[in-house]
């Protein structure tokens, strides 16, 4: 997998406290976050080699925004390359705010570019958002 622009949170603790600290509490949100992926705009997910077939496949991912003063935020499913006038979109998700909570959204491919093998990207647009879990799924 090809990240880029992502920041690394910081790392779990692995000893007590010293004596006479206290740290904030963290927000207390659903779900399982091990793999949350933190995209602003710009950023990208890259996946190599992936076999799209013949255009029957589709993406379901889990995302999770608390930002609900700007609503356009979006996801670019891009093929070969995440920007310039060799990438192709062959698909764009809208984030919505989704409070406390995850959404899980699917978006299906554009057959008319992605048959056969690609590099797959997975570009951040607008609104930050986080990404929880990527799926790939057949659709017939």
């Amino acid at each position: 997998m090809i990240v880029r622009g992502q920041t690394a949170g910081p790392a779990p603790s692995t000893g007590p406290a010293p004596t006479g600290a206290t740290a904030p509490a963290a927000p207390q949100r659903k779900g399982n976050f091990e793999t949350e992926f933190k995209m602003k705009s710009g950023t990208y997910l890259g996946f190599g080699q992936v076999n799209l077939g013949m255009g029957e496949i589709g993406f379901k991912v889990v995302v999770f925004c608390q930002n609900k003063e700007k609503k356009n935020g979006r996801l670019e499913f891009r093929i070969d390359h995440p920007k310039g006038k060799k990438s192709r979109r062959i698909g764009t998700l809208k984030i919505p705010f989704t409070g406390d909570t995850t959404y899980a959204l699917k978006l299906v491919g554009n057959p008319k570019y992605s048959y056969g093998i690609h590099d797959l990207y997975l570009v951040a647009k607008g609104n930050p958002f986080s990404i929880t879990s990527i799926t790939f799924v057949q659709d017939y």
